[in-house]
């Protein structure tokens, strides 16, 4: 069973995929779509050891997004 949470409580060695954003019309929303933060796409926590900014695994890179951005982005787990 999928369950979907906020980018920001995701757990290391899981994946999960993009779902959508909490406002999906925002400027920050249309940002992220453009840096890849696409329905569908793949995402897992980095194993870096800090808290925040959450570093994340994305289409082959890491990008780092503070928690408060993270809880803009909606996604279940795989």
């Amino acid at each position: 069973m999928t369950k979907n949470i906020n980018l920001s409580k995701i757990l290391e060695g899981r994946t999960y995929a993009v779902l959508g954003f909490e406002t999906e019309t925002s400027e920050y929303s249309q940002k992220l779509r453009k840096m890849g933060f696409v329905e569908g796409t793949k995402i897992a926590l980095a194993p870096i050891k800090i808290s925040d900014p959450m570093i994340f695994e994305i289409r082959g890179s890491r990008i780092a997004l503070r928690k408060q951005e993270a809880d803009q982005i909606k996604v279940e787990e795989l």
